[in-house]
């Protein structure tokens, strides 16, 4: 299967926001665990609360696992730039 330009426009893309997605988890997960321990001092969690702090803690998990791609597709990256050179040929 070969890439067209626009895959490869996606690809670079998501390549280059790898950082970004770091640093969105840990800035997600370290909220969330901020606003958890701050109404458990104020001692006002209740149930809106808590699934906030479960939608923080999510996002930080789902930004976490786009970086774990965007990682991995750093990786293939030079086996797609390879193949689709031999394929210029």
């Amino acid at each position: 299967m070969e890439l067209d330009d626009k895959d490869m426009k996606f690809f670079n893309r998501l390549l280059g926001r790898k950082n970004y997605f770091f640093l969105f988890s840990i800035l997600s997960s370290i909220m969330g665990v901020a606003v958890l321990l701050y109404h458990l001092i104020a001692r006002d969690l209740d149930a809106s609360k808590a699934v906030l702090v479960v939608f923080i803690l999510l996002a930080g998990k789902a930004n976490l696992r786009q970086y774990k791609i965007s990682l991995l597709l750093s990786r293939i990256k030079p086996l797609v730039d390879t193949s689709k050179q031999d394929s210029r040929i």
